[in-house]
């Protein structure tokens, strides 16, 4: 598994929160509740992880766990780098 990203919700890293549709929030949960046991390990919340989870499916519609958490490493980059997350 990849390293832990830091335990802060999207919008501390420069990403809108988003809801998915409501035919994607099931997967949205689910991938959650994958993830939930590494990134509880790394300090998030529960609420932070649901937060996470919701914003990766709205934009990018379904992935594993490493996808996931490889895609909030992408936006804390992208924020210690001076671009727009978002």
């Amino acid at each position: 598994m990849t390293s832990c990203p830091v335990p802060k919700r999207p919008h501390e890293f420069g990403v809108d929160s988003e809801v998915p549709e409501l035919a994607q929030i099931e997967g949205a949960h689910l991938l959650a509740n994958e993830a939930r046991a590494f990134l509880a390990g790394c300090g998030f919340t529960d609420r932070q992880i649901l937060e996470w989870a919701d914003t990766y499916i709205s934009r990018v519609g379904s992935g594993d766990v490493e996808s996931f958490i490889d895609w909030i490493h992408d936006r804390e980059a992208l924020l210690s780098n001076g671009s727009n997350a978002s």
